[in-house]
């Protein structure tokens, strides 16, 4: 290209010019022919007009680049540096780490993705597996210059999710390494865990100032100022995780930066979004000790009895007695308060007993949270007579060891009624306080008989059974 000599182009138009030639093309040529050209193939306006026509925006706009051919050249070059991240291709471009168990698989998801191009997902096995890849940025065009000078960013993300039925371990690490291989700087986030009956949903790990060898990672390269990563007020920065589920607040959000971990762990934040989701303190003077622990004991509050009701026979309870005529499920005699209660169990003239064995792992409480939080155990069971007959119930409730023995028990006189009585509902509740460290299952058993040895079906009534861990403050 010869030099421009009795060219006088005023330098707009010349930038005008610039903007429809390659851009490898105005750095490597253009930019060598004069000082007027060099002039312009280095303006700031020149790049930041490149940027505006290409669609390379700032994700804020009140973080400028200090440089914008820089933020420019790093956004047309920003890809994915990690091949086959979905599993495509099967293995290929990954190498297999640790295949304990049954080995890496590929399935198609169990769950749609957010993003529907994902079809594809790995899967573990009940061994460790781990599988990683190195990437060499000088082979990916980031020389050595280039990351030492610029230090562009380098932004993480993995997806994962768990399967319903079974718990499971997530591990991530990612590493920089210069070129002897040795650690410059790392990301090994704690492995995070999912108990068993969990909602199976997609996860995201992110992390932006990290890159190198990982398990399981997807790595881009992204260009920001050199200020802070997330230059958010904290109060605004609340008011978006009160709009994120709050499992991904403590799995994901929490563990991208200290500004974030300090939002997520705010007591501020949980006390906020029990306001908004409806979980109220059953008494104004009781101030939970911790808002998190209170929000998701509230948030997984539920009957962890399976069939209360006899709606579905007998399925989920053990028959421990079965005297006289046997168990047998009815209409009630007397409607219950609870209008949704349309059946019920009824003993006969010989002991008639059931029980349940909660298993507190698998419903998703873990040995920590039960030693350390200490939630409250609340029971409840509803019982009736026959007006007809004399009849007696009976209830044993027994907090037990991973040993299944006895922690504490509540275990009352047997209430007995005589013939002719009203037949009314009544309710036998008990609140576990203060239970120590070691619990891991409840035994409900409950029943009874007629006291007068009559054939048939004359006993005591059982229904709308209820275990729940609730807040130590709400029970």
């Amino acid at each position: 290209m010869l030099a421009p000599t009795g060219f006088h182009l005023p330098l707009d138009i010349l930038e005008e010019i610039f903007l429809n030639v390659p851009p490898h093309q105005v750095v490597r040529g253009c930019r060598l022919v004069c000082h007027e050209w060099k002039e312009v193939a280095d303006r700031d306006s020149f790049w930041r007009e490149r940027c505006r026509r290409e669609g390379y925006h700032l994700c804020h706009a009140s973080k400028v680049p200090t440089n914008w051919k820089h933020f420019y050249f790093i956004s047309k070059n920003r890809r994915n540096l990690l091949r086959n991240p979905r599993g495509e291709d099967e293995f290929n471009g990954w190498t297999l780490v640790e295949n304990g168990g049954d080995h890496w698989k590929i399935e198609a998801p169990m769950v749609p993705h957010p993003n529907e191009g994902v079809q594809k997902n790995f899967v573990t096995s009940f061994g460790m597996c781990l599988k990683s890849q190195l990437i060499d940025l000088e082979e990916e065009g980031y020389n050595s210059s280039f990351m030492d000078e610029i230090q562009p960013h380098i932004r993480i993300s993995d997806w994962y999710a768990p399967r319903w039925d079974c718990g499971s371990e997530y591990i991530i690490t990612v590493e920089l390494l210069n070129d002897k291989k040795a650690v410059v700087q790392e990301f090994a986030p704690e492995p995070v865990t999912f108990p068993q009956w969990n909602d199976q949903q997609w996860n995201q790990t992110r992390n932006y100032n990290v890159m190198g060898q990982s398990q399981s990672a997807y790595l881009n390269v992204e260009n920001q100022s050199k200020t802070a990563a997330f230059d958010i007020p904290l109060d605004i920065l609340e008011e978006i995780f009160l709009n994120v589920p709050p499992h991904q607040v403590v799995r994901g959000c929490r563990l991208v930066c200290h500004e974030w971990k300090e939002v997520a762990d705010r007591d501020s934040f949980w006390r906020e979004r029990c306001r908004r989701e409806g979980y109220h303190l059953c008494h104004a003077s009781k101030v939970p000790t911790n808002w998190k622990h209170f929000y998701f004991a509230c948030k997984n509050r539920r009957n962890l009895l399976k069939n209360p009701r006899g709606e579905d026979e007998f399925n989920g309870w053990t028959i421990v007695e079965n005297g006289g005529h046997h168990w047998k499920i009815e209409a009630p005699m007397v409607p219950h308060l609870n209008e949704g209660v349309q059946k019920n169990f009824v003993t006969s003239f010989g002991m008639c007993l059931k029980s349940q064995l909660i298993d507190l792992e698998e419903e998703g409480y873990n040995s920590s949270f039960m030693d350390e939080i200490q939630p409250h155990i609340r029971i409840s069971d509803w019982y009736a007579p026959r007006s007809d007959c004399g009849s007696e119930y009976r209830i044993t409730v027994e907090l037990l060891n991973n040993k299944k023995a006895v922690v504490q028990e509540f275990a009352p006189e047997p209430v007995t009624f005589p013939q002719w009585n009203d037949q009314q509902w009544n309710q036998m509740t008990h609140v576990f306080r203060d239970y120590g460290p070691g619990v891991r299952c409840i035994k409900f058993t409950h029943g009874g008989k007629d006291t007068q040895f009559w054939a048939g079906w004359y006993g005591i009534r059982v229904t709308d059974s209820c275990v729940e861990i609730c807040p130590a403050d709400d029970s």
